[in-house]
């Protein structure tokens, strides 16, 4: 027997919410691993707020009858993904010294750390189909 799964399509809403999601994951990073100007900084915790703040955002905005899920699946997401990429800095400075990354490096750092929240999103999709179901 075999299973005919469609390609989930992208809508409009999801492109806007992968938008939010990424700008506000993006800026905060780039400002905690040095691309920005000292003197152009926020402070750390800051920068987690924005972060996670902007995510949960994206969250609702991505799937709004379950804002209270995906407010929490997106903020672990950005949470995550920011703390990822801090981490790798971090750890990588320290076992090879240098200043040198990779785009891909970043990019890597912050798909792992943002698997907790991905894992979320699933728990909010069956939220969604669930109240589908029901009307």
């Amino acid at each position: 027997m075999t299973r005919s799964h469609k390609k989930p399509e992208i809508t409009t809403k999801g492109k806007v919410a992968l938008t939010i999601g990424t700008l506000s994951i993006l800026f905060p990073a780039m400002s905690l691993i040095g691309f920005l100007e000292p003197e152009h900084t926020l402070p750390t915790s800051t920068l987690v707020a924005i972060a996670v703040i902007g995510s949960a955002v994206a969250g609702v905005v991505a799937f709004p009858r379950q804002w209270l899920r995906s407010s929490i699946a997106g903020a672990v997401t950005g949470g995550g993904s920011l703390m990822g990429i801090l981490l790798y800095v971090i750890i990588r400075t320290v076992i090879i010294e240098s200043d040198t990354f990779y785009h891909f490096e970043f990019v890597l750092a912050g798909l792992i750390g943002g698997l907790p929240g991905a894992a979320l999103f699933r728990w909010v999709r069956s939220g969604n189909k669930s109240l589908r179901q029901s009307q």
